[in-house]
């Protein structure tokens, strides 16, 4: 049963156990595997990504959800190293056309640690049930948010120069570089619904407008941060308002929950999985962003301000 405090109603501390128990069985997995890859992986905020992917899937189990906890690690230590790391235009496609070349051709690439884990996660995703429809779908997107990332880092960069892009429609053209169609695509992939491949068509344009949604809400919470930051790249940036930006999301949002309450509304698990998405982020991002939970900051206070980046 719910317990109402003030204006909330919250659920009861039984009902929080199974989400809690799921997330622990995540985050251990993610610790494992970050352990594999310290260089580039160790210094995600696994804490709240694990977290985040049992509340969207509470149903499901751990090893089911894996590949999709593994995919947000694995996408915010890219993004991590693209702001961190990479110091030319050259080196950058370099890294995203092997990065292109693991997901298409399936050939393992030791080159660099994220190219060593990504390859390890590809290898075992084309095991999964739904993989082998979705493949092409999977290489157009995984390419789609990449270039979402380049845009982010041209963008910044002509920015910090005093020559950004100013148009917002440009930017959304970009959203994919938040990553929420990739990090999501795995459950589509591990799913054992049968009937999934033919509502594909729904599912994935509910996911993009999600996707832009969720670029926009990650805005309006880091914008105060980036704005500060060299090499930032923030629909705030483009001559636009809070205001603007939020009833952007609004629409979004509103263009995805119409799409999926159908379905939703009959049980049909992947749409829950959307709404809950949608409804997890966008409320989160209200009073947070992930960063700075955990194994991405520095506890000890030796070495000063946790290192923070979009997303």
């Amino acid at each position: 049963m719910t317990r109402p405090l003030g204006d909330l109603a919250l659920p009861s501390a039984a009902q929080c156990v199974p989400v809690t128990v799921l997330a622990l069985k995540v985050l251990a997995d993610l610790r494992s595997w970050a352990a594999e890859h310290p260089q580039v992986l160790g210094a995600t905020p696994i804490e709240a990504l694990a977290i985040s992917t049992a509340a969207i899937s509470p149903w499901r189990g751990a090893s089911e959800l894996r590949p999709a906890a593994r995919m947000y690690v694995w996408a915010y230590a890219l993004d991590d190293h693209v702001e961190q790391n990479v110091r030319s235009l050259d080196e950058l496609d370099d890294l995203f056309g092997r990065c292109e070349a693991v997901v298409r051709g399936g050939a393992r690439d030791d080159s660099h640690p994220l190219l060593a884990s990504l390859s390890g996660w590809q290898s075992d995703l084309e095991g999964a049930p739904h993989y082998p429809e979705l493949a092409g779908l999977w290489g157009d997107r995984f390419a789609e948010a990449l270039r979402g990332e380049r845009y982010d880092w041209t963008a910044g960069l002509a920015r910090d120069l005093g020559e950004g892009p100013s148009d917002p429609q440009e930017y959304l053209t970009y959203a994919a570089s938040s990553n929420a169609w990739i990090t999501h695509f795995p459950r589509w992939a591990t799913s054992d619904r049968d009937d999934l491949l033919e509502s594909l068509p729904l599912l994935d344009s509910a996911l993009e407008a999600i996707e832009v949604a969720v670029r926009l809400s990650n805005d309006l919470a880091t914008f105060e941060r980036e704005r500060a930051e060299p090499g930032q790249n923030n629909i705030l940036m483009y001559d636009t308002s809070p205001a603007w930006v939020q009833d952007e999301l609004d629409r979004y949002a509103r263009k995805a929950r119409e799409q999926l309450d159908p379905p939703a509304t009959a049980g049909f698990a992947p749409a829950v999985e959307l709404l809950r998405l949608l409804d997890w982020s966008v409320t989160f991002y209200s009073g947070a962003d992930f960063r700075g939970w955990g194994s991405d900051r520095d506890l000890t206070g030796e070495s000063g301000a946790p290192v923070t980046t979009r997303s």
